[in-house]
């Protein structure tokens, strides 16, 4: 079950804010005053309160310091609006999306504190919050896991190193944080991640008739080149490159994972990869992206244009739609997120889940029928069988990452190690032994039997 969060709420009576919390041991309650109603001071401090109960194991703490309504300096919003503005330009795709992440719990907490007071200690409180997630609020927040956290604590210091740069605050700042410990395992309170493993071939062919043709191109490329998913969405006819009599193709993609690095990342498309390409080649401009979310939707629409059989006169015509100007559309290119919704869409269509576990239609306050909600439908089914659930989609569902590591397991096991590193484009062979190339157990399992 989740764990009930004390809400933030008015005092009868007051224009004051407050919070009740109760202590997980003594069960003695305690109201903490958090200053004036529905202000962002108060509300912060109400996370803050929050953070500190829960990292002090749900025991009660000392009441907080209500801090001035108008601090005095630089502010944690105006440093962080000033450090977004600089790093959009800066950072990829994935890299921004996890800064937007970190800021938002850094604000939600911190937001009005004066930049120069943020210290080590809120710093900590800020870890806590990330630790234990925000299942109410308005976008809920799951608990992110021990490395994630670490990760996105010295994003916050290096906030403040680039701040010191900058000269917006005194380097001493940085150098107090810096004296943050990194989470531990086994010495926190933070969820540990399984390794990322291989996904199995039956697994990825049985969503071949769920995806589009340019979707399933990606995916066959994943696993014959190795390729990371962002460093094949921008392919285009120009980027390849044809070597001497060996009949093998190159790609060097402008935007990888190491480009900032001043690094070359070098992909190689033998004969079953350029057969994955063939039928995207022709008829298309060479700087065009091979594959295009937007050929994907306009082939989708005339299949089922094919299909139709109400007249032309009743529905919707071709070329119509329901909205005169969509906010949104397909674009030119895939996107990680675009490309992965489209792998889980397919692993759900292929394995669906047991009828008694499978989300139902209910009919609203309107008494139109509508699928009913993700909390509607984990409370109907309880813990216990969303557990279920989960542990379904665990084992049918993947994600193209693990594309990644099942073609370094197949080149580690047929070529060795040094050919998948330079297949993976790592500068250490170290990477590919730890962390993608998982080891062929069949050969200690040969030897065991032989001496064993």
């Amino acid at each position: 079950m989740p764990r009930i969060i004390p809400a933030y709420r008015q005092r009868k009576g007051y224009d004051q804010a407050i919070v009740t919390l109760r202590d997980a041991v003594s069960r003695r309650a305690r109201d903490y005053w958090l200053g004036p109603y529905n202000t962002p001071q108060s509300r912060e401090l109400y996370h803050r309160v929050i953070a500190d109960w829960e990292a002090n194991g749900r025991r009660l703490i000392e009441p907080p310091q209500v801090e001035s309504a108008t601090p005095q300096g630089l502010t944690i919003v105006e440093l962080s609006r000033q450090y977004w503005d600089w790093a959009v330009g800066q950072f990829g795709q994935q890299d921004a999306s996890n800064l937007k992440l970190m800021l938002r719990v850094l604000m939600r907490l911190c937001g009005s504190t004066p930049a120069s007071t943020f210290g080590p200690n809120k710093l900590r409180q800020v870890r806590e919050a990330m630790i234990h997630g925000d299942p109410h609020a308005k976008s809920p927040r799951r608990p992110w896991s021990r490395k994630y956290v670490n990760v996105q604590v010295q994003r916050i210091v290096r906030i403040f190193k680039w701040a010191a740069g900058r000269e917006l605050l005194p380097v001493t700042i940085y150098q107090q944080l810096r004296t943050i410990e990194p989470l531990r395992r086994g010495r926190c309170a933070a969820r540990e991640t399984e390794p990322i493993k291989p996904v199995a071939d039956s697994l990825v062919d049985a969503i071949q008739s769920y995806v589009s043709r340019q979707v399933w191109a990606l995916i066959e490329l994943q696993r014959l080149t190795g390729a990371r998913p962002c460093e094949l969405f921008r392919l285009r006819p120009t980027d390849l490159h044809g070597t001497d009599a060996s009949g093998v193709w190159t790609y060097s993609p402008d935007e990888h994972k190491t480009a900032h690095r001043g690094r070359t990342r070098t992909i190689y498309i033998g004969p079953k990869a350029q057969e994955v390409l063939q039928p995207f080649l022709g008829d298309r401009a060479t700087n065009a992206p091979l594959f295009s979310p937007a050929e994907a939707e306009a082939e989708r629409h005339a299949v089922m244009h094919a299909k139709r059989t109400t007249p032309l006169s009743c529905g919707n015509k071709p070329g119509s739609n329901r909205q005169a100007a969509p906010r949104k559309g397909p674009g030119t290119h895939y996107t990680t997120a675009s490309y992965s919704k489209a792998i889980l869409f397919a692993c759900e269509k292929a394995f669906p889940l047991p009828s008694e576990l499978a989300r139902c239609r209910v009919t609203d306050s309107k008494r139109l029928m509508r699928k009913e909600t993700q909390q509607e439908w984990r409370k109907r089914l309880g813990e216990q069988r969303w557990t279920q659930v989960t542990g379904w989609r665990k084992a049918h569902h993947w994600h193209p990452y693990q594309l990644r590591h099942s073609a370094a397991t197949n080149i580690r096991r047929q070529f060795g190690l040094e050919a998948a590193q330079i297949a993976l484009g790592h500068s250490s062979a170290l990477v590919t032994e730890a962390v993608y190339a998982e080891r062929d157990m069949q050969k200690a399992v040969d030897v065991m039997l032989r001496i064993g």
